[in-house]
């Protein structure tokens, strides 16, 4: 087989953008939860940590149930608006109104009413997400065949999505918040833009897709027999390169879940920042991530997704914890290790580290995301079934378990090391109470990445393979 000659079906530029932009919604929802939820709930409201990221963890198991549902339901819909559009329709308004409901203001009620009304919201949250972004994610491998061209969608959905998180993360800190981590009407402003922000993206990407589904995959009448479907089930998920990449994804999905609002606490009492000082970073950092993932297709273009991820993986380990081991070393060497707080160097050390930080993680994850597509092709050759839907799910619904566990995890550390101890003065906060905390997260973050990567290396559907697959399929015209 000569590889140059031969062509699979592609998609255009524009079909990749109105898709990609659907990804600022992902943005916009990860920022809330990753970075703002935990610290505005524990430190804002005064609910107990561990209260808090229960909350977000049964919310994440509930979410991980629904997953294959929605999938192993869309990949067997057959209706006038194709097999996902339905769904991604239905979830508009209630993951843009739910969004908007979690940061408005209590008022004056217990903790108990606080924990349950928090749990009830992120419950239907994750459930309207889920009706978004499990279709939404099935419909790459359909609208493209080509192994070079899914790079370019994995690449803008995460340029998108990083100037949803990162641009109204910047807005947030800079004009919201000022001067103040615990400004309460700050988070109000948010929940109104971010929702509204989730609303657009959300309806630009399934109404701009529409278009598509006379073309897409239309499914044969398939029974929902339950010894059915579960002998299919293992058929499709005994694939080595999905069994591989699944692993790594459990390990990194733990690493995610203990990463919860993380760096808000390290912002406010390890480098003592306030919002507005430091809110031009996630612009820097979203301008860095977004042109490195526009960049990426090009940088991988006839070379190995899988080499270029793990080498890339294994810098990351090593550079993104290091302005943290140098300040908690210091005490033991007896020199300072990094520029001291608030001084202009450790500011655009920080800068310059986050930006390199975030723009390595994120163009890894755009060769992964393209490796996953690459399983839909390997499967259907062998079972004949194209599930998109259900590998992606399943993926999702025990990524999403173990992630519950590593939210409980980071609750759990921040109660240890101290933040919900009424006594505890400013100067504990920022000394042994903050140094506590990034001990134990720093460990987390450099041990269990490094299994993570190992196992991508397994990883065996290389572009030989992909092109053989998708020509053995018929997806090809040979000139």
């Amino acid at each position: 087989m000569v590889e140059e000659r031969i062509q699979v079906a592609k998609a255009s530029n524009s079909t990749i953008w109105t898709y990609g932009f659907g990804s600022i919604s992902v943005g916009i929802k990860n920022n809330l939860l990753g970075t703002w939820l935990l610290i505005y709930y524990n430190q804002v409201l005064g609910l107990d940590a561990l209260l808090v990221s229960s909350a977000i963890a049964i919310a994440l198991v509930v979410d991980a149930i629904s997953d294959p549902f929605v999938g192993i339901w869309s990949d067997r819909v057959r209706s006038r608006w194709g097999r996902r559009h339905p769904f991604m329709y239905a979830s508009i308004i209630p993951f843009s109104l739910c969004y908007y409901l979690i940061l408005q203001d209590p008022g004056d009620i217990s903790d108990g009413e606080m924990f349950t009304r928090l749990l009830v919201l992120m419950v239907l949250m994750r459930i309207a997400m889920t009706f978004y972004e499990v279709p939404r994610a099935a419909l790459v491998p359909e609208l493209s065949k080509d192994y070079d061209q899914r790079n370019n969608f994995s690449g803008v959905g995460m340029a998108l999505g990083w100037l949803g998180g990162a641009g109204i993360s910047f807005i947030h800190m800079e004009f919201f918040l000022g001067d103040s981590y615990f400004n309460t009407s700050g988070y109000q402003l948010l929940a109104f833009w971010g929702g509204l922000g989730i609303f657009i993206s959300t309806a630009f990407t399934a109404i701009g897709t529409h278009k598509h589904i006379p073309n897409l995959h239309v499914p044969p009448e398939r029974s929902f027999h339950i010894p059915t479907f579960l002998k299919e089930a293992k058929e499709t998920l005994s694939n080595k390169a999905w069994i591989v990449l699944f692993l790594s994804g459990c390990i990194y999905s733990l690493l995610v879940g203990v990463d919860t609002g993380a760096v808000t606490y390290y912002s406010a009492y390890l480098w003592q920042w306030q919002p507005n000082e430091i809110s031009v970073y996630s612009l820097w950092q979203a301008a860095s991530v977004i042109c490195i993932a526009l960049f990426a297709p090009m940088i991988a273009y006839g070379r190995s997704k899988k080499n270029i991820a793990v080498g890339i993986f294994l810098c990351t380990i090593f550079i993104g914890p290091l302005p943290i081991v140098l300040r908690l070393l210091e005490p033991y060497v007896g020199i300072s290790l990094i520029p001291a707080n608030g001084s202009d160097a450790l500011w655009w050390i920080l800068l310059f580290h986050g930006c390199l930080a975030v723009t390595l993680g994120s163009l890894g994850f755009v060769f992964i995301g393209s490796m996953a597509m690459e399983i839909v092709e390997d499967v259907e050759k062998t079972t004949g079934r194209r599930e998109e839907g259900l590998l992606g799910t399943v993926n999702a619904f025990i990524h999403k378990l173990v992630g519950a566990g590593g939210v409980l995890i980071a609750g759990l550390i921040v109660s240890w090391a101290g933040f919900d101890d009424p006594n505890a003065t400013e100067e504990m906060l920022n000394g042994e109470i903050i140094n506590r905390f990034a001990f134990v997260h720093v460990v987390l973050g450099f041990c269990l990445p490094i299994f993570s990567t190992l196992l991508v290396l397994m990883f065996d559907i290389d572009r030989k393979v992909h092109l053989e697959n998708v020509n053995d399929l018929g997806y090809v015209e040979k000139e």
